[in-house]
């Protein structure tokens, strides 16, 4: 495979810099009590990782896995299959302090 001139990488990067950059600044808006929005899952870190894996640099394919949707999405996974197990079968919360019942 031809290796090109660092600039070529960085311009394949683009888009997935700034999904990057998008999904950090969605995360750090949720966390700081703004109404919730949505991340691109995990879209900017595998771009991100793939022009890394072209490059003669492989290991800054690593910097993928520090998107916030990469790691969101397994989270929410996680949370999902959680959830069946807090929720009764009347469908009431048991953790609920509201709930007279």
């Amino acid at each position: 495979m031809p290796k090109y001139d660092w600039w070529v990488y960085i311009v394949l990067a683009l888009p997935g810099i700034f999904f990057y950059g998008m999904n950090w600044a969605i995360f750090i808006h949720n966390v700081r009590g703004g109404r919730f929005v949505s991340c691109v899952p995990a879209l900017g870190g595998l771009w991100i990782a793939i022009v890394c894996l072209l490059s003669p640099i492989k290991w800054l394919a690593l910097l993928g896995l520090t998107d916030p949707g990469c790691w969101l999405f397994i989270a929410a996974i996680f949370m999902e299959f959680r959830k069946p197990d807090e929720i009764q079968k009347d469908g009431s919360d048991e953790n609920d302090p509201e709930d007279p019942t």
